[in-house]
């Protein structure tokens, strides 16, 4: 399964069109799907990112998704060209200062660019950021591979301006026509992307199934916590083929809040 997410109902419109997807009336939010494409409207920015994911995950196998952002951004003139398509190889986020990685395991046709997110629009020529500019990204990679592998998340960006117009003034029918400019190239990207997905072998070797079992009976953890150890785990076996988890006392104290301590540890160890 593929879960396309946009930021502006500009964006997602001549997907929706190319897909044939319908509208799921049982989110409040928008969410549209087709058989196995989805494709959810997270609104400009990152505040209804977290809540708009975690609700669709929630009726959905976390396990069997592919989370593909799709969206314009800001473009440099003298590294970037409006109208086309760019893949991130890296998102800096300009409020915390921290940099995600997204990791693509396939061969593609699209250029790899940087891209920061930022907060608000940036209207003064951008001469600032040498890439691409958004308002979601960082979140989006944030949340996302707290559910998911890194490998099973891509970003598509297409350059709708160069920093040096309001906002506002790109108004629905523009950005859509260059949406719809691109959708051969996003189809077969998707295509590409749907591949690798359904020649994955499994990240996790018995012994390490073991060792998360071990940490389910050892730390009663619940059903949530576990899928976020289970997510946790496959993030660690990815960047760290063969090396151990984590080694865990035995005899670990169970009361309430040394469990949550605990289980704090261990995922960020996890995730180091």
């Amino acid at each position: 399964m593929q879960c396309i997410l946009t930021a502006l109902k500009a964006e997602s419109q001549p997907l929706i069109n190319h897909f044939n997807l319908s509208r799921d009336t049982s989110f409040q939010f928008p969410v549209f799907k087709n058989n196995d494409i989805y494709l959810i409207g997270l609104g400009v920015g990152k505040k209804n990112i977290k809540n708009r994911i975690i609700t669709f995950l929630n009726q959905n196998n976390p396990d069997l998704i592919q989370f593909i952002n799709i969206g314009i951004a800001g473009g440099n003139s003298k590294s970037t060209k409006i109208g086309s398509s760019y893949l991130l190889h890296k998102i800096k986020d300009e409020a915390t200062e921290k940099t995600y990685y997204p990791d693509i395991l396939f061969k593609h046709n699209f250029e790899e660019i940087s891209l920061v997110t930022v907060e608000s629009v940036i209207s003064d020529g951008g001469g600032f950021y040498k890439g691409l500019v958004d308002m979601e990204a960082s979140e989006i990679f944030k949340i996302c591979t707290t559910m998911v592998p890194v490998h099973r998340l891509a970003f598509l960006k297409i350059v709708s301006d160069y920093m040096n117009n309001e906002f506002e003034q790109n108004i629905a029918h523009p950005i859509s026509k260059l949406i719809s400019g691109q959708l051969i190239p996003i189809e077969s990207f998707l295509s590409q992307f749907e591949k690798m997905f359904n020649g994955e072998i499994p990240i996790l070797s018995e012994n390490d199934i073991k060792w998360i079992d071990e940490m389910v009976q050892k730390m009663s953890l619940t059903e949530t916590q576990y899928q976020q150890l289970l997510q946790f785990a496959k993030g660690f076996r990815l960047r760290k083929t063969g090396r151990p988890f984590p080694d865990v006392k035995n005899n670990l104290p169970m009361n309430k809040t040394t469990q949550k301590h605990h289980f704090k540890i261990i995922c960020a160890q996890l995730s180091a």
